[in-house]
């Protein structure tokens, strides 16, 4: 054993795992164990000791100034872990000996199991004092972690001995509580957050704070729900579905409760320990949304009660959650155990435990949205169709009604509506089927009213000499030409502009609805997903079910409307036959362009006030989202009818002019026989021709004016200006003119200009006509200077560089006499005539 105890490394070992007296005994064995644990491995023994107490070990230049203890003062063990915090090797031994003095008496207890009388006097009334003495005997008791056996005893009936006082404390809060005694009460909870129990103080405080079970009693269905749902204006129209008296009174109740905890909180813990947050979110989580969730089911009841979709419950979550918000955060009471955060905490808390079901009630809200858009447009075209059969049956019956007075005495007449289909097809009366004719009565396509009409039209020549079939035949006939006037009348109410603006009010209403949860951070990017999400619905269902069907059935009917066919008819069928057979469908469709402008300007207006004000999208980003580009798609193709539409109402009012030209300009306008006396004198002044056509230009020309943008007005009427151009050379080269008549072709002309450069007022197009005026001199040029008329046509400054040469010589061979003075006018032109050439 000698021969072991001379080994250094042997001695320092054993000395490591000696408690404090053994060690001192240890030192004591012999001179040479002295001179080994001393030193160096004497200040480690000691430093391990104080470093497993919690203290941290510092150089000596870095201590820090230690208050003295004195040695006889009591209160050394509450103290003593606030004074020595640090230590050095140096000083380790001397600081160890202090709290050896103050808990080695403790540990010396605890390790004999002696528990009776445990504290001094001074503690014995003071619990707060006895727990703080307790923590550090806990604390000091790791010394001791060298000498296992010594640190385990210690350890057990140190928590027994814990364990009695935790209980005992819990009993005193209790028995404080009873009484009402808060103030001891939040004392004894101190003790308990001293002692690191604080699972137990939540648990106290819990046992204090069980919601009564008649507190989460519903209201009735009849108490809780408006039957008749009111809107109010401050919540941007939205559908009040609760009685908030009622249910504000359910609310206050535990919002009450509520109060009550907080206040009973901070008298408890004060700001020590938050533990009024941990129990609302214990509030919010059980009670709240198992009170929202049976809300939603007795609302689900009610709406299938009262004969509703019981699956729009979702709608009173907006509703629901304001009102939750407003009675479980706005009118909480302040905490002071919660802090200075505690509202937005809260806040925090509720939008955390209610996202999912305002996430749930913005999906519904777009899904339910798009099939509330789809089934008004469906509805609105379902209503034009009846209207349009109703009208269809109304012009037949009312032509019925004039043919049965036109022959009263005939009762052979049919009193249904079989005749409309009796001359569009050869078949014979008693043969008709009800469902064929059904069909053919309301049909709505104009290809087929126009052919039937030019069927009924064609069997004109060929009535019956069978009075009852004449006049069925005049009826089919009568009705056709109604229809197709009819259709081309009800251009512009193929949009319903109310219905558009109403379904933008929806729009908005959605819009803002969902746009009130933007408080809720974690769902903005979905808020705005969503709004976006309305905004892509409104543009597409609006384009897709109601604007482009539109544009296209109107185009339609343009493409397929000819005026010359149905002016050269003129059928008078009592005073019901049409009164004015030419209708104007560029007019119709100009309305129709109005219309669709006004829409594109209420959702830009919408966009511009709703959208961007509120960043639900960001307009330096705006290029790359998907919604800017559904509408710009949607205002490109309204663009594109807009212009497909004009070009065929141009190319009809053209067809209409040159008809006009056709049927109007009579072949001595221009050409008038030679005087004689019985001869009226002729005013000088325009054609009825030119007055009819400067007529059909003002009815057209201006017909964009407040409809669309001034762009578009410039090309529109810069189109009709050229072409109206093109339409009195084609028509002049068709025309003969004599020197007696060229003074109407001037006034005709300077009608023209007068209208084109004084109303019209288009810069590009007033040349042309500048031009077309100088065509008059051509023909007013008496034959007999027909030297003079060669030299005006060579000189082509005359016609402000409109026409070459050879369009002018076009024009001069309309000339009456221009048999007579070709050979003249051809020298001047080419400085020979073909009959001086000698090959000819």
């Amino acid at each position: 054993m000698d021969d072991l105890l001379k080994v250094p490394e042997i001695v320092t070992n054993i000395a490591s795992y000696l408690s404090t007296v053994d060690y001192l005994s240890f030192q004591q064995v012999n001179k040479r164990v002295y001179a080994i644990i001393n030193g160096k491995n004497d200040s480690k023994y000691w430093s391990l000791k104080l470093t497993r107490m919690g203290l941290q070990q510092v150089h000596s230049n870095e201590e820090e100034e230690i208050t003295l203890l004195d040695e006889n003062d009591d209160q050394n063990s509450l103290r003593i872990f606030e004074i020595y915090k640090s230590f050095t090797a140096q000083n380790s031994k001397n600081i160890f000996v202090k709290f050896y003095r103050c808990y080695n008496s403790y540990a010396r207890k605890l390790y004999n199991n002696n528990l009776a009388n445990f504290f001094p006097t001074s503690y014995s009334n003071d619990p707060l004092k006895q727990t703080k003495i307790l923590n550090f005997i806990k604390k000091y008791n790791f010394s001791n972690k060298n000498d296992i056996e010594t640190f385990t005893r210690i350890e057990t009936n140190f928590n027994i001995l814990r364990e009695i006082f935790i209980n005992s404390v819990l009993k005193e809060s209790e028995l404080n509580y009873q009484s009402n005694n808060l103030a001891a009460v939040a004392r004894f909870m101190k003790i308990l957050l001293i002692s690191n129990e604080e699972s137990n103080a939540i648990e106290f405080f819990k046992s204090k704070a069980d919601l009564p079970p008649s507190l989460t009693v519903l209201p009735s269905n009849d108490e809780l729900f408006w039957a008749e749902q009111p809107r109010e204006e401050d919540s941007g129209g939205s559908t009040v579905i609760f009685n908030s008296k009622n249910l504000d009174t359910f609310l206050n109740q535990l919002r009450d409760f509520l109060n009550e905890k907080i206040k009973l909180a901070d008298i408890l813990f004060k700001d020590e320990f938050p533990v009024i947050l941990q129990f609302i979110e214990s509030f919010i989580q059980d009670i709240l949304l198992d009170i929202l969730n049976n809300i939603l089911l007795s609302y689900s009841e009610f709406l299938k009660e009262n004969g509703k979709d019981s699956k729009a419950n979702y709608e009173c979550v907006p509703e629901l959650y304001f009102t939750f918000i407003k009675k479980f955060d706005t009118e909480l009471n302040d905490s002071v155990n919660a802090g200075a955060n505690f509202r937005k905490v809260v806040r925090d808390l509720l939008n955390l435990y209610l996202e999912p079901f305002v996430v749930n009630y913005m999906n519904q809200t777009t899904r339910v949205f798009e099939s509330l858009i789809n089934s008004q447009l469906a509805n609105y075209d379902t209503q034009v169709q009846d209207k349009q059969r109703e009208q269809n049956a109304k012009i037949y019956n009312t032509l019925k009604d004039q043919t049965d007075a036109s022959s009263a005495s005939n009762n052979e007449l049919p009193n249904d509506l079989s005749i409309i289909t009796e001359t569009s097809k050869t078949v014979p009366e008693a043969d008709s089927k009800p469902s064929t004719i059904h069909q053919s009565v309301h049909s709505t396509d104009i290809s087929n009213d126009k052919l039937d009409f030019l069927s009924s039209f064609t069997k004109i020549f060929k009535f019956s000499n069978n009075e009852n079939q004449r006049l069925k035949q005049q009826l089919q006939l009568a009705y056709n030409l109604n229809l197709i006037s009819n259709n081309l009348q009800n251009i512009k109410s193929l949009i319903s502009l109310d219905l558009c603006y109403k379904i933008l009010q929806e729009t908005s209403e959605k819009t803002d609805q969902i746009y009130k949860f933007h408080t809720i951070e974690s769902l903005l990017p979905l808020i705005k997903l969503r709004c976006q999400e309305i905004f892509k619905i409104l543009i597409t269902q609006l384009n897709k079910n109601h604007v482009k069907p539109a544009f296209e059935k109107a185009i339609l009917l343009l493409q397929k409307y000819n005026p010359n066919e149905i002016e050269q008819i003129e059928i008078k069928f009592n005073s019901l036959s049409p009164a004015n057979t030419q209708v104007e469908p560029l007019v119709q469709f100009t309305e129709l362009i109005n219309i669709g402008d006004i829409i594109l300007q209420m959702i830009s207006i919408f966009y511009k006030n709703e959208l961007i004000p509120k960043k639900i999208i960001d307009k330096n980003k705006d290029f790359l989202n998907d919604v800017i580009q559904l509408k710009k798609n949607f205002e490109t193709s309204i663009d594109d009818f807009v212009a497909e539409g004009l070009n065929i109402g141009i190319n009809k009012l053209m067809d209409e002019i040159s008809f006009v030209f056709k049927t109007l300009q009579l072949p001595d306008d221009y050409n008038p026989p030679p005087p004689s006396r019985n001869s009226p004198i002729r005013d000088i002044k325009p054609t009825k021709c030119a007055i009819r056509v400067v007529e059909l230009l003002s009815n057209h020309c201006f017909l964009l004016t407040g409809a669309t943008d001034k762009g578009t007005i410039d090309v529109y009427q810069q189109e009709i200006g050229e072409r109206f151009f093109n339409e009195i050379v084609k028509h002049l080269k068709k025309c003969f003119i004599s020197t007696e008549g060229a003074i109407w072709l001037i006034c005709d002309l300077n009608y023209f200009y007068d209208f084109i450069a004084n109303k019209l007022k288009q810069k590009n197009v007033v040349p042309y006509f500048v031009g077309l005026k100088s065509i008059g001199q051509l023909y007013i040029i008496s034959g007999k200077d027909s030297k003079e008329l060669g030299k005006l046509i060579s000189d082509l400054g005359k016609f402000n560089g409109i026409f070459t040469q050879e369009e002018i010589y076009e024009f001069v061979q309309r000339r009456s006499d221009w048999v007579r003075v070709r050979k003249d006018v051809e020298k001047v032109m080419y400085g020979l005539g073909i009959r001086d050439c000698c090959i000819m």
